[in-house]
């Protein structure tokens, strides 16, 4: 059995950081960076393709941090 750090498991813990960056993707200081018109790119202002990207990536942390918590768990 492996060391809980505030509560959490190793497996929580990794999960958790991937939730993290999932959500500071959609943040207020990072959407404000992409915020511009001028970088088109597949025809679409950087803005939008930043959210395209985001909910793809969004997928894949959430993916991963299931993959990593029940890994980390030893389940």
């Amino acid at each position: 059995m492996g060391v809980k750090i505030l509560g959490l498991t190793r497996g929580e813990r990794r999960g958790l950081v991937f939730l993290v960056l999932a959500v500071l993707g959609f943040m207020p200081p990072v959407t404000w960076l992409a915020n511009r018109l001028t970088p088109m790119v597949l025809g679409m202002p950087f803005l939008l393709f930043w959210q395209s990207l985001m909910i793809l990536f969004t997928s894949l942390w959430i993916a991963m941090a299931y993959w990593t918590k029940e890994r980390g768990d030893g389940r």
